[in-house]
């Protein structure tokens, strides 16, 4: 395909094409692309373009992906703010049920991006503007984001997690559960060993990585 291959966190390929960003459509992408456009005015989400059988044409979101965990507890604080806005702004959407490529999980607050992390967002001196990759957005509770962004933004780290996490979730305004962080591992686990698109994870044994984190959070329970 003519263009630039992107890299990012997900799972498929994707190219740039000017100001453009052309990657494959799943079955969801009529309603994603009706989130997006409630998003538009808050400029930190790509704006669909174009959809067809295939493929959607996404605007290109300027900047550098955080392909490593941002440690300056600016972009942290940031990146909780980020979120935040992200999900006041779904609430009008939160009711909307079908489409998504995940059913709605109770209880529903927002709709949910779905895998908030650094190697989803788009950084400028530092600082995240912007997010994407949203195929994973659905109706859900706010704290199954925010417990995924926890474990990717700080747990990622080795130092100074628990001053973090208060950091992000203050931000945020979540009082944080360790209960949550460890469904919400779980999840991942069960997903790495069992979803077909995770063959390259299973093979690399990624689930082991999550698997020391889930110790991590047992051993230093709130």
């Amino acid at each position: 395909m003519d263009g630039e291959l992107l890299t990012g966190g997900g799972l498929n390929q994707v190219f740039r094409v000017g100001d453009a960003v052309r990657r494959p459509a799943g079955p969801w992408a009529p309603r994603v692309h009706e989130l997006l456009r409630h998003l538009a005015p808050l400029g930190i989400a790509p704006v669909p373009l174009a959809l067809d059988d295939d493929h959607e044409l996404l605007s290109y979101l300027p900047g550098d992906v955080g392909h490593v965990f941002p440690s300056d507890d600016a972009s942290l604080v940031e990146s909780a703010l980020m979120l935040r806005r992200l999900h006041d702004a779904t609430l009008d959407l939160a009711d909307v049920r079908d489409g998504w490529q995940f059913d709605a999980r109770e209880p529903v607050e927002v709709v949910l991006h779905g895998d908030f992390a650094p190697y989803n967002t788009t950084y400028r001196d530092g600082l995240p503007v912007g997010i994407f990759d949203f195929d994973s957005a659905h109706p859900g509770p706010r704290w199954w984001d925010v417990s995924w962004a926890i474990i990717q933004f700080v747990l990622g780290l080795p130092d100074d997690r628990k001053r973090r996490i208060e950091l992000f979730c203050d931000a945020y305004g979540y009082a944080y559960e360790d209960e949550h962080v460890l469904m919400r591992l779980e999840d991942m686990i069960r997903t790495i060993r069992e979803h077909p698109a995770f063959v390259k994870q299973r093979a690399e044994h990624h689930d082991d990585y999550y698997l020391g984190l889930i110790e991590y959070v047992q051993a230093n329970r709130a």
